[in-house]
């Protein structure tokens, strides 16, 4: 994989709380997940390592959708983009893959704008979770 192609965030959650977590930051940076695959099976036969749970989630906005294909069609072709949340122990490592760096082409033109949003509310949602875990943690630890 293209090391320009992904951003790799870690919350420090187990699996479930970090999946939770991700989700509630995605809707309040207007996302949607629309749709969610298993991807455990794939990860281990892919890198040799081997996840204890893996989920694969398609991230999109529907009013960037609809403005990146009306723009151009071939927009529908970058777009819900992918994020790779991966048990890794006490932690949860997220793996956002901008498949637009994946292939040696240029987005096209109408969809640039509305892709380039896209991944910005994408990246700010992660932080987000990232920082939400971290002082969730930090109140707990404050706790004992």
């Amino acid at each position: 994989m293209n090391i320009a192609a992904r951003q790799t965030y870690v919350i420090a959650e187990q699996f479930d709380n970090a999946l939770n977590l991700l989700r509630q930051e995605l809707a309040d940076h207007d996302l949607c997940v629309t749709g969610e695959f298993d991807a455990t099976e794939y990860l281990s036969r892919d890198s040799g390592r081997k996840p204890d749970r893996s989920r694969l989630l398609l991230v999109d906005c529907p009013l960037l959708l609809l403005e990146a294909v009306a723009l151009d069609r071939a927009a529908g072709v970058l777009i819900p983009l992918h994020i790779l949340v991966s048990s890794d122990g006490d932690r949860t490592e997220v793996v956002f893959i901008e498949a637009s760096t994946l292939f040696d082409r240029r987005v096209p033109v109408g969809a640039s704008q509305p892709l380039g949003e896209l991944k910005s509310r994408i990246a700010m949602a992660l932080e987000a979770a990232v920082a939400r875990a971290e002082a969730q943690r930090g109140c707990l630890g404050d706790a004992s």
